[in-house]
């Protein structure tokens, strides 16, 4: 990613507090919680600059930034960080003191919500991912983040509808976008069958664009679910 030089000073201080550190070149990797960070990628990243630097003759070291930003820190990781000669600059980054150019390494789920950009919440947990959910809702300005959000964790986002009683008409929308067989198979997770319980409009709109097989699925798990509710229900009172 490239910074316009002649607008070098209004881009930094219109960056999110969490780059305050970046240049004129800037190279990011993102390591999900599906694709956790292994102790090879720290290296394979500075590798990475490297050619990056020979293809786009940049040949300045004060001009670059490698940064990995991972959603957590495993075991193996939080091992090798002080032989590759990284320190903890503040909660949840680290700096490696042995690379030419600078080098960091951001841990997502260690850093607090206050230095966290909404982009990168998406790839956090779901309380984080429900704040930029319902920080979205309603802003077309935000929409572009509302559907990465959504094309990524779909039951997450069908829980949240129902939860917050989304409109009826984007409800239709998000279940025609997502597919007959994305619906079924995030219907089949128990919260969300929990989520869609007693929400008419929901119901309606999940079960209009099932088959019939997969609605008599849907219907057999919600009652299932109902009679284990209440039976819990019972229990607690005797």
């Amino acid at each position: 990613m490239k910074r316009k030089s002649n607008e070098q000073a209004k881009a930094s201080s219109a960056l999110p507090r969490l780059f305050d550190y970046f240049r004129r070149y800037n190279v990011l990797e993102i390591k999900t919680e599906q694709k956790p960070l292994m102790p090879g990628d720290l290296l394979k990243l500075q590798a990475y600059v490297w050619l990056y630097m020979q293809k786009h003759e940049i040949y300045g070291v004060a001009e670059i930034t490698a940064t990995i930003i991972a959603h957590h820190l495993t075991p193996a990781i939080s091992a090798v960080l002080p032989a590759l000669g990284y320190r903890s600059i503040r909660k949840g980054i680290f700096r490696c003191k042995y690379s030419a150019f600078a080098t960091y390494l951001i841990s997502i789920e260690d850093l607090p919500d206050e230095r966290i950009p909404e982009e990168l919440k998406v790839f956090s947990n779901p309380n984080r991912r429900k704040q930029v959910f319902l920080s979205c809702v309603g802003k077309k300005a935000k929409q572009p983040l509302m559907d990465a959000l959504t094309d990524l964790f779909e039951s997450e986002v069908l829980k949240l509808m129902a939860l917050y009683n989304y409109p009826q008409s984007k409800v239709k929308k998000f279940v025609q976008a997502l597919g007959k067989e994305k619906v079924a198979a995030a219907l089949s997770e128990k919260d969300i069958i929990a989520a869609v319980r007693g929400k008419e409009h929901i119901i309606k709109a999940l079960l209009a664009d099932l088959k019939p097989e997969q609605r008599q699925k849907l219907l057999l798990q919600s009652s299932r679910n109902g009679a284990a509710k209440r039976q819990n229900g019972k229990s607690k009172i005797h």
